[in-house]
């Protein structure tokens, strides 16, 4: 009987551990698109405050250390971003610059919406 206890004990746990995980999975995807429209809006005020834009690129590269296994070295692949300057038309930017700001000025009632549902789903 006491281990049937422990079990029903651990299970509910273990399932109000997957809730707060679920609930938290819904709210991130809640605000992503908000994120992610914040982060273009940024990247593009800051290129025309700068003047130009700047242009990212994950390189690979191979390095050498010492192998896992502890024995000699082995070549490791690793990246690194390079950022080098780009030419902006500063027109275009604005464009894109009120484009971005419609669009978020739609998404944030529909993710406070999808919030609500997050915590409508997963409340107590």
């Amino acid at each position: 009987m006491r281990s049937r206890a422990c079990l029903v004990v651990l299970a509910s746990l273990v399932l109000g551990a997957c809730a707060g995980a679920g609930r938290d999975q819904c709210m991130r995807a809640a605000v992503s698109e908000v994120r992610t429209l914040d982060r273009l809006i940024a990247e593009t005020e800051a290129g025309l405050a700068r003047g130009y834009g700047i242009d990212r690129q994950t390189v690979p590269y191979l390095e050498r250390r010492r192998c896992s296994d502890g024995g000699g070295s082995c070549l490791y692949t690793e990246t690194e971003i390079v950022e080098t300057p780009k030419t902006i038309d500063p027109a275009s930017e604005n464009r894109r610059m009120a484009l971005l700001l419609n669009r978020r000025a739609a998404a944030v009632p529909r993710a406070l919406d999808h919030i609500e549902a997050c915590k409508a789903r997963y409340s107590g």
